[in-house]
């Protein structure tokens, strides 16, 4: 059991939230810049695997592709407050968890297309709040509940069946669905620590792979102009 600091205490609601999206929680680093700091050294300890077969470096968009402000690829709104990071590669690459976990979802959105959401117990917070890492935009999952499995969550509150994902599974295939239907094949990744009936608390997954901060090339883009 991996054990990290609390985090209730620094964080904040995420900033120019869409209507059509659920609140998230993100780190405030007005007054906790020590604290994100210490963090992200402890979250990059972990040494967790990139979800493609490179280094995640070699996929990541400078313009738009990384956590925090940007202006959105598809919408074209500015400082649109980017939850994860966009792995953009060659169609149907596959997918693989970043560590071992357990499935707690596959299945599709509208905004997400088809996406996998797994859990990791080992890795919790000293307030209860547990790691979960989510892979977005599939072409299709390749890891999924039966239907009896899924009864079976709905009566348990999804305590029940336990379904252990390792570091080797297979995903998915990288796709375009979801949001992204029309652009180029990427993964979208997101990390974030959950509990039971509590906001989920989104984190940069760069903390993971890189000691240093990466920012949006687009993030101080204020207006766009409209084509006549």
């Amino acid at each position: 059991m991996i054990v990290l600091p609390g985090l209730t205490d620094y964080i904040k609601p995420r900033p120019h939230r869409p209507k059509f999206e659920q609140l998230y929680l993100v780190p405030d680093f007005s007054n906790n810049l020590d604290f994100w700091n210490t963090m992200k050294h402890m979250l990059f300890a972990l040494d967790l695997y990139s979800p493609l077969e490179k280094d995640v470096f070699e996929y990541v968009n400078p313009f738009c592709g990384f956590f925090g402000n940007r202006l959105h690829p598809v919408s074209k709104e500015p400082s649109y407050y980017h939850l994860g990071i966009e792995l953009v590669t060659d169609a149907k690459s596959k997918v693989r968890p970043l560590l071992k976990g357990v499935l707690e979802y596959s299945g599709y959105s509208v905004v997400n297309g088809y996406y996998v959401l797994l859990s990791h117990p080992h890795i919790q917070t000293e307030d209860g709040y547990i790691l979960h890492t989510m892979y977005c935009h599939l072409k299709k999952p390749l890891v999924k509940f039966s239907s009896y499995q899924k009864m079976l969550r709905e009566i348990s509150l999804g305590s029940h069946p336990i379904i252990e994902i390792n570091r080797d599974t297979v995903l998915g295939l990288v796709g375009s669905s979801g949001a992204a239907v029309g652009e180029l094949p990427k993964l979208y990744l997101q990390c974030d620590f959950r509990k039971l009936d509590k906001k989920p608390i989104v984190i940069d997954p760069m903390n993971f792979f890189s000691e240093h901060v990466h920012v949006n090339e687009s993030r101080k883009i204020k207006k766009v102009e409209k084509e006549a």
